[in-house]
C-alpha cells in the first residue's frame, strides 16, 4: 500500500500534538516512528489508521492491486469495513481480561470479512495468522493466562488475520525479552507489507527499519534512512542526549552509544 502523510495536524487539549507532518514512508518496507515521550507518535499512528480525523492536511492511501482497490483516498473517509480490510493498527496492549481463547481473539481480526450470516469468507485465515505469528501453540489457551510477551504475539496474529496492506504498530516490542524483540521486528520487516512502528529503542530502529520518521513536539524533525537521520546532532537536538554513532561490524547498520544527557539540553516535550 502507498501511504502519503500530507501536512497532517491535529489539536488535543487545545494544543497541536501533531503539527504539519509531511512524510511518505516507502511501500512494502518497515518505517520506524521515533521521538521522545509526548512527541505525538501514538496520535500520528491513530491519524494514519483513520481513527482520528486530521484538523489540517490529510492521510492518503492507495492500493490499486488489491482485490477491492483503493485509489488515493483520505484514510479517515474510507468506509469502516473497507478500511479494516486494508489497515491494521496494533495498539499498545492492555492487561484487560476477556473470556476468550487465543483462537477467538485472533478471529476478531476477521470481522471485516464476515458475511451477513456471520461466517468467515476465508475459514483458514485464522490458522494461517497463528502460524505466521508462531502462536499456534497458544491457540487453545485462555487469553487471561498469557504472559505479556505471549499477548503481544497474539496481537500480531490478530492484525495479520485482517490481511492488511498497511500495518501500524504502537510499541510492538513492549513486554518482550531481547530475543523476542529481535524476532518480532525481523518478522514484521520480512512481511514486506507497508509498516509503520512507533519505537523507543533507537538501536532496534536502526537495525531493522529501512526508513525512520523522527518527531519532536509534534513536528517532523527528520526523515530518511537510519544511517542518514540518526546523527549525534539530531540526537542532541531531539532527545537532549550526547551519543556516538558507530557502525555495526556485521551488518553495517548504525549503532548508537549513548554517553549521557547533553549539558545544553533544555526542556523537551515528554
Amino acid at each position: 500500500m502507498e501511504l502519503s502523510i500530507a501536512g497532517v495536524g491535529t489539536r488535543l487539549g487545545g494544543r497541536w500534538v501533531v503539527d504539519g507532518v509531511d512524510a511518505t514512508p516507502p511501500a512494502g518496507a518497515l518505517t520506524g516512528l521515533l521521538g521522545p515521550n509526548g512527541a505525538g507518535k501514538t496520535t500520528l499512528l491513530r491519524l494514519v489508521a483513520g481513527l482520528l480525523e486530521p484538523q489540517a492536511g490529510a492521510v492518503l492511501v492507495s492500493d490499486p492491486g488489491a482485490a477491492d482497490p483503493v485509489a488515493a483516498v483520505p484514510v479517515h473517509a474510507m468506509p469502516r469495513r473497507l478500511r479494516a480490510r486494508h489497515v491494521a493498527l496494533l495498539e499498545q496492549s492492555s492487561d484487560a481480561a476477556v473470556p476468550l481463547s487465543v483462537r477467538e481473539v485472533v478471529a476478531l481480526g476477521r470481522i471485516p470479512y464476515r458475511t451477513l450470516w456471520g461466517t468467515d469468507t476465508d475459514p483458514g485465515a485464522v490458522e494461517r495468522a497463528l502460524v505466521a505469528a508462531s502462536a499456534t501453540h497458544l491457540a487453545d489457551r485462555a487469553w487471561s493466562t498469557l504472559s505479556g510477551g505471549e499477548r503481544q504475539r497474539v496481537h500480531i496474529a490478530r492484525a495479520l488475520a485482517q490481511e492488511p496492506s498497511l500495518l501500524l504498530l504502537d510499541e510492538p516490542t513492549n513486554h518482550l525479552d531481547v530475543a523476542a524483540q529481535l524476532s518480532m521486528l525481523a518478522f514484521v520487516r520480512d512481511l514486506r507489507v507497508t509498516s509503520v512502528a512507533a519505537l523507543h529503542d533507537l538501536n532496534l530502529a536502526a537495525a531493522f527499519c529501512e526508513h525512520v520518521l523522527v518527531l519532536s513536539a509534534g513536528r517532523l524533525a527528520a526523515a530518511g534512512p537510519p544511517a542518514e537521520v540518526l546523527t549525534p546532532t539530531l540526537l542532541r537536538q531531539v532527545y537532549g542526549v550526547d551519543a556516538d554513532v558507530l557502525t555495526h561490524p556485521r551488518t553495517g547498520r548504525p549503532v548508537i552509544a549513548l554517553t549521557g544527557r547533553s549539558p545544553d539540553a533544555g526542556e523537551r516535550a515528554g
